[in-house]
């Protein structure tokens, strides 16, 4: 029986419940088609209203040096703790209150005083609120050892040096900037941080000049929360930060309106016009704010904003994922050229490489397979991988989407010294590559469209599930982003294993690869750290497909184009779509959608 239109919205809450609505377009893809075909603005409004049912994150990944765990009693007795949450609490005596309270009332996050005298943000809650967290085999083991038994989470990535170092590696920082800005974490003011990297005054006013124009901010408030932002891989948006002033900081919906802005770098004048407040309004809140926190200044505050942030969307998320990412590679943190934004890259090096930006999919490629980097860099590439506006770790871009993707390009190569590159452009990316190749064709070598993605005008007839979906979204621009951010809170592990599945299982090649646990875990890990923060990059390519795009006509001769297709994929027509009439055409047996894990070395012949 097919699906009636106004039965989608009762369908798709009905499934809410359970946890998995996109259940829904897995098994009765067919009639959801139906409802969309009927009814395009009703299904909108269908997922938007599941979506506000839905958890605002579903995988949140963050890496476990960034969070201290212990197991107590409400009283505080330690049963477990590791050596970082000992380093911060030397006793449990001011965390007694909140394990009271969240014995009591349920799942608590609040700022507790560390050892050091400096606050943190801890959450706390029992055994079946901690179900989520992927505990340590000791930590469970206490935990279910007894009743009435609490964990502690305490997030302090500013603690962590490895972190810290992380950091000043992504943001290029030389050795003497690295240690200023480590030191910039907890010091009241620039001189004593000064003191403690080892410098004088001066050198580290010209230092912190530099750090700011690499991190790409104005003021040490920005600094600190984007080199937190850098040491964690949560990654959280700052959207709900006034609720979270609120609950974790104890602040009035008055204080936590302009703690946000001045721990974002907003002056007291400028927070005091932003409100419509008066400069000593704001004055008499921030006193406020920093008597609650035990923040000592605004640098301090944005400190346990980004920590609480971090901290409040793994304990949110429906899964929580910890752990260090298979794929090698250098994460960089660069600015935008107009400094507003960060463009996130993995450069897999060697530097005496040729460079080669090698572009990742719609929901996946941000990290290469190992066979697929090291046929690259045997074959004497530099891969590199940026992440384009709004995917990953990038910030999303206004304006014309595949433009500013083009100008991030540029703005790599300039800032990491290039002076010409290859691409190697896939999928929905093709927008963006030309819009590259078009507007900076000095700077473009021989290049391949892999399995480019045409133009709504020069669109196949769509056999399988994945180019139904998408067609769909292309011929309804306004269901892009709330159907986006209707996968995204959903990108749990099982979910995104099922949706994988019957994405590409219809090609023989792509289901045998998603047979080995090793490609799904890569995949899985992949796709949720691409689209997990936002589905600004998803929506953003996606529209560009919706509006009409076209290829541009001034691509010329000159670069060297190879199009290749992968042979299994079905609905693959003729290119004659793109104005490259000297294109060497290219035919890869076998392959299908992953074919940077089934056929790696047939991708990097193509650039030979």
């Amino acid at each position: 029986m097919r699906l009636r239109r106004d039965r989608l919205s009762d369908l798709l809450r009905a499934r809410a419940p359970l946890g998995a609505p996109v259940d829904l377009l897995l098994d009765s893809w067919s009639d959801v088609e139906d409802a969309l075909v009927a009814d395009g603005r009703r299904a909108m409004e269908a997922f938007t209203a599941v979506n506000r049912d839905l958890p605002p994150v579903a995988g949140a990944i963050a890496d476990r040096r960034a969070l201290a765990q212990a197991v107590t009693s409400a009283q505080g007795t330690l049963y477990f703790a590791e050596p970082a949450f000992r380093a911060l609490f030397a006793d449990t005596a001011d965390l007694r209150p909140l394990l009271k309270r969240a014995l009591s009332e349920g799942p608590v996050v609040s700022l507790a005083e560390g050892a050091d005298g400096e606050a943190y943000t801890v959450w706390i809650g029992d055994e079946a609120a901690a179900a989520r967290w992927p505990l340590s085999p000791d930590a469970s083991a206490a935990l279910q050892a007894g009743i009435q038994r609490l964990v502690v989470v305490v997030s302090a990535p500013s603690r962590s040096s490895e972190l810290a170092r992380r950091a000043a590696r992504a943001l290029d920082l030389t050795a003497l900037e690295a240690r200023l800005a480590e030191a910039l974490l907890f010091a009241p003011n620039l001189e004593v941080a000064a003191a403690d990297a080892g410098v004088g005054r001066e050198t580290a006013r010209d230092a912190l000049r530099r750090i700011n124009a690499k991190a790409g901010v104005r003021r040490a408030p920005e600094l600190i929360a984007r080199l937190i932002g850098v040491m964690c891989e949560v990654q959280a948006q700052g959207e709900d930060d006034e609720s979270l002033a609120e609950e974790a900081l104890g602040l009035t919906p008055g204080e936590a309106r302009v703690a946000v802005r001045v721990a974002r770098g907003a002056t007291t004048p400028e927070a005091a016009q932003a409100l419509s407040l008066s400069p000593e309004t704001v004055k008499s809140h921030m006193k406020a704010v920093f008597q609650k926190t035990g923040a000592k200044g605004a640098k301090d505050l944005a400190r346990l904003f980004a920590e609480g942030r971090e901290l409040v969307t793994v304990a949110s998320a429906a899964e929580a994922v910890f752990g260090d990412e298979a794929g090698g590679g250098r994460l960089r943190i660069l600015p935008s050229r107009d400094g507003a934004r960060r463009i996130a890259l993995i450069d897999y090096g060697p530097y005496d490489g040729e460079p080669v930006f090698v572009f990742h999919g719609s929901a996946a490629g941000r990290r290469l397979p190992d066979a697929y980097r090291h046929g690259l860099v045997g074959a004497g590439f530099r891969p590199i991988v940026i992440q384009r506006p709004g995917f990953g770790l990038s910030d999303p871009a206004g304006g014309d989407y595949a433009a500013a993707a083009a100008e991030d390009m540029a703005t790599v190569v300039e800032r990491l010294r290039l002076k010409r590159v290859r691409l190697i452009v896939r999928d929905t990316g093709v927008p963006a590559g030309l819009a590259f190749a078009s507007a900076y064709p000095d700077l473009l070598g021989p290049s391949v469209l892999m399995n480019p993605h045409p133009p709504m005008s020069r669109s196949q007839p769509h056999s399988t599930f994945v180019a139904s979906v998408q067609k769909h979204l292309l011929r309804n621009p306004q269901l892009v982003s709330v159907f986006a951010e209707f996968l995204r809170r959903q990108l749990t592990t099982p979910t995104i294993e099922r949706v994988m599945f019957r994405a590409l299982s219809e090609v023989a090649v792509d289901g045998r690869a998603l047979e080995d646990p090793e490609v799904r875990g890569f995949l899985v890990r992949d796709i949720q750290a691409m689209c997990a923060r936002s589905t600004w990059g998803f929506a953003g390519e996606h529209a560009v497909y919706a509006g009409g795009w076209e290829p541009p006509a001034d691509l010329g001769a000159g670069a060297g184009w190879t199009v290749a297709v992968s042979a299994a994929l079905p609905d693959q027509g003729d290119f004659s779509w793109l104005p490259i009439p000297d294109a060497r055409r290219a035919l890869i047996d076998g392959a299908g959608v992953l074919l940077q894990f089934t056929h790696p070395d047939e991708i990097v012949k193509l650039l030979a």
